[in-house]
């Protein structure tokens, strides 16, 4: 690393620290998210997900965050050609994708988090049930606080979901980011 990647490193991670006053901490909350999120497999694209989510603190450094959630897994129709006349259509379905997940947050510094828990899902291709199942969750993220009440927090998570094979690919990590606007129920 060069001097100023490591000195724009530092100078980034203190002004994390110090914007947030002390309330950006765990506080119990309820709010609503849209997320784009990339499945780690060739066969599927970008898609998009809308959801709820809540955070019930349990500790100044500790909540739980319930939240339910609809996400769009789009396909990607790819074609192999073999040789003449032969032509192979990729037949991996888009995926309607239905979460529920009970995540522990840590709250790193007042402001900043990592997640870790379990996801129940329900996963539907070409008109059928393609995937149901528990999986996990995991993330990364950061709240900004508007004012005592009123909050925006930005995301990265990984949700692990598994697929049939003959609709989609086993099991399938998908990556997203999120950006949620929540209210804080106490100050």
């Amino acid at each position: 690393m060069t001097k100023f990647s490591i000195f724009a490193l530092g100078s980034l991670s203190l002004l994390l620290i110090s914007v947030q006053q002390s309330y950006a901490q765990a506080r119990s909350s309820i709010g609503i998210r849209y997320g784009v999120n990339k499945p780690f497999a060739d066969t599927y694209k970008f898609g998009g997900g809308i959801g709820l989510q809540g955070t019930i603190a349990i500790g100044n450094k500790w909540a739980i965050e319930p939240s339910v959630a609809y996400d769009q897994i789009n396909n990607k129709r790819d074609k192999l050609y073999l040789p003449a006349p032969y032509v192979y259509f990729n037949n991996v379905s888009s995926l309607d994708l239905v979460t529920v997940t009970f995540a522990a947050r840590y709250y790193i510094i007042p402001s900043l988090y990592a997640k870790l828990g379990p996801t129940f899902y329900a996963a539907g291709g070409n008109e059928d049930l393609a995937g149901l199942g528990i999986g996990g969750n995991a993330g990364v993220g950061y709240q900004l606080m508007l004012d005592n009440r009123n909050k925006f927090e930005f995301s990265f998570n990984t949700d692990l979901i598994n697929v049939e094979r003959s609709v989609g690919n086993g099991a399938t990590p998908i990556a997203s980011i999120r950006i949620a606007y929540a209210f804080n129920f106490k100050r």
